[in-house]
């Protein structure tokens, strides 16, 4: 299916088709910053290589009220005009295709900071639960450019970067990869120099200002001599360290946990950690993610954004499910693994039924323009890893599941994929089907499709047989009809309960399995597998009676007003006959004869049973009207 199938309303990233003319290789932010408020001010530099056939102009972004004192490009001034967050920068002389140049910006000014609930590219904040004060950057999607000049394009990761910040030097200023040195300035200022020398992402470019210690550790990796800096800026108040500590003691371990699932953690020759700011979450910033608050969960989602949303990065916003949704399924293998499956069963219960609260709604984003939509908590997390949860569930082999995610974070290393990139490793690795689903079909159903199935079911047991009519619907017909699903049957007794996965592919699907334990009831995706819902599961003492007769035992006439003849009766069988609650109401036991009459005049109209039980227990029945 195309990636634009559903009349999308996309935005494009850059803010200027002009500024797919180059690709970005290096920047190097140098600015001053406050944990009190968002005035910024200093220089970006930019060394970009040119991609079109001539550059002309260099285009950049950077959203008023911050003010840009010159551009300079090859070290030389250059006039430039603004149209809003655009900024057009005209050249001395063209420059030709692969010619590598370098533009600086210098810029001042106070942004608009955002609130606790609402976070801007760029923030000033007092945290309410600590009392601390930190100014933090929180550039996703749309939003590096209330920060600082850039070109906001996903798939031009920048090759390298430097994060140079000044503050006071009663402050730490934390950003992304390795901190290479804290140059004391004079005058009470201090430059903490960052080195980022993996390929980023314009929007995971952080920064982040306040009183901290710096609470750091190295991890090991299992099975290799290999270590890494666990980094942590904590708010330096007293009791922060020691509420949170715990939890970003075990950050290493969660490190260690996830790459032995998706490879090893791919910033690792740089470090992991954690900026406290005043947010109502976290926030996945390469290799220092900014965090509000630890626990465990939050830990767990942005660490693995690291594996999905940094190393490999959504292609476009429409594809944000590669981050998100991948990244709230870390949530669940953490509960798995660390707090137990009942835990992490009940979470993806809870996932399902935010899902399940409305009828209709694509992983696949249809409107790039809202944010809100982007990143939909029902559709884009929760969806999303239940989408994760159920190709999982397709594949039925952990060794093959996890294969493909480590294939593709081996294959699209240090760039940006789309949900069709996915399919298509996937495709390479195993095929175009697993299981008999078909992965095209999955993914039209589960991303680029909208609705989840419906069932009900009706179910009988005769002897040793065991037959249940499934009828599938679905919550938005015009979309998907009828869902190709792995689906469990759970079949019910006293004894012990037994397990059946089948291909549910139709919309009513006639079901016989063999079983000798006397059963009781019937669940449908017991174990939670699917986003589905289930509207009734009935028995039904008539289910598979026509079946089972239809070759050795016959009745006429039928309807009947005076009596029912039975022929091909097995020898010695007892018979009974039953109204439709199991109530008998006539008995007889069979010789040798294989025909035998079964008298019906005193009896009101309606339909009846006729139970037909051999001598080694075995018992058929045949729905029987009475005129």
């Amino acid at each position: 299916m195309g990636q634009h199938e559903h009349g999308t309303a996309g935005k494009p990233t850059v803010a200027s088709v002009e500024e797919d003319k180059y690709d970005v290789k290096y920047v190097k932010l140098d600015i001053s910053m406050s944990n009190v408020t968002t005035a910024l001010g200093g220089n970006v530099m930019t060394t970009a290589k040119v991609t079109a056939p001539a550059l002309t102009t260099y285009v950049f972004e950077l959203e008023p009220p911050l003010v840009i004192d010159s551009v300079k490009v090859d070290g030389a001034l250059c006039p430039y005009t603004s149209v809003g967050d655009v900024h057009t920068v005209s050249l001395p002389a063209p420059l030709s295709m692969g010619t590598l140049f370098t533009a600086q910006v210098y810029y001042h000014g106070i942004p608009v900071s955002g609130t606790n609930f609402s976070a801007k590219g760029i923030n000033a904040l007092r945290s309410p639960s600590w009392g601390n004060w930190a100014t933090f950057t929180l550039s996703e999607s749309y939003r590096a450019r209330e920060w600082w000049p850039c070109k906001q394009s996903l798939t031009d990761k920048i090759d390298s970067s430097d994060i140079w910040i000044t503050v006071d030097d009663s402050l730490k200023a934390g950003s992304n990869g390795v901190l290479q040195a804290v140059t004391h300035l004079g005058g009470g200022r201090d430059r903490y120099e960052w080195k980022e020398r993996y390929p980023i992402d314009y929007y995971l470019i952080s920064a982040a200002v306040g009183k901290y210690v710096d609470y750091s550790y190295y991890m090991h990796f299992t099975g290799s001599p290999d270590s890494m800096l666990i980094q942590n800026y904590v708010y330096d108040n007293p009791a922060t360290l020691p509420n949170f500590k715990n939890v970003i003691d075990s950050t290493g371990i969660q490190v260690n946990f996830f790459s032995q699932y998706f490879g090893r953690y791919p910033f690792w020759k740089e470090k992991y950690g954690h900026c406290m700011g005043p947010l109502s979450g976290g926030m996945e910033h390469q290799t220092m993610s900014t965090m509000g608050f630890f626990e465990s969960w939050l830990v767990a989602h942005e660490l693995g954004h690291q594996w999905f949303g940094d190393n490999v990065t959504c292609a476009t916003w429409q594809d944000i499910v590669m981050n998100e949704g991948f990244a709230s399924y870390c949530e669940y293998m953490y509960l798995d693994a660390f707090r137990g499956h009942a835990v992490a069963t009940a979470d993806m219960v809870e996932r399902q039924k935010n899902v399940l609260s409305e009828l209709s709604g694509f992983i696949y984003v249809d409107d790039t323009t809202s944010e809100p939509r982007i990143f939909s908590s029902r559709l884009t997390y929760d969806k999303g890893a239940c989408m994760v949860h159920t190709l999982r569930h397709v594949f039925n082999d952990d060794t093959r599941f996890f294969d493909l995610l480590r294939g593709w974070q081996t294959a699209m290393r240090d760039s940006v994929g789309t949900v069709v990139d996915l399919r298509e490793l996937a495709k390479v690795m195993y095929g175009g089907e697993i299981n008999g689903i078909s992965l095209d079909t999955f993914f039209n159903q589960w991303v680029f499709g909208e609705g989840h199935p419906i069932y009900t079911a009706t179910w009988n047991r005769i002897g040793n047989d065991v037959y249940v009519n499934l009828q599938q619907t679905t919550s938005k017909p015009s979309s998907v009809l009828p869902f190709k699903v792995p689906l469990e049957l759970r079949l019910r007794s006293a004894a012990g309960d037994t397990t059946i996965r089948i291909l549910n592919d139709q919309e009513t699907q006639l079901l016989h399995f063999t079983w000798s334990k006397n059963m009781n009831g019937l669940a449908i995706d017991p174990n939670h597998w699917l986003i589905d819902s289930v509207t009734s599961i009935t028995k039904d003492v008539t289910l598979g009676v026509e079946g089972v007769i239809a070759n050795t035992i016959s009745v006429q006439p039928n309807p009947s007003s005076t009596a029912w003849a039975i022929y091909g009766l097995p020898a010695n069988c007892s018979i009974t006959l039953t109204d439709m609650t199991g109530r008998a109401l006539y008995a007889t036991r069979n010789g040798s004869d294989t025909r035998r009459e079964i008298p019906a005049t005193t009896l009101a109209p309606g339909m009846y049973l006729l139970h037909v039980t051999n001598t080694s227990g075995s018992e058929r029945v045949l729905k029987v009207v009475k005129e």
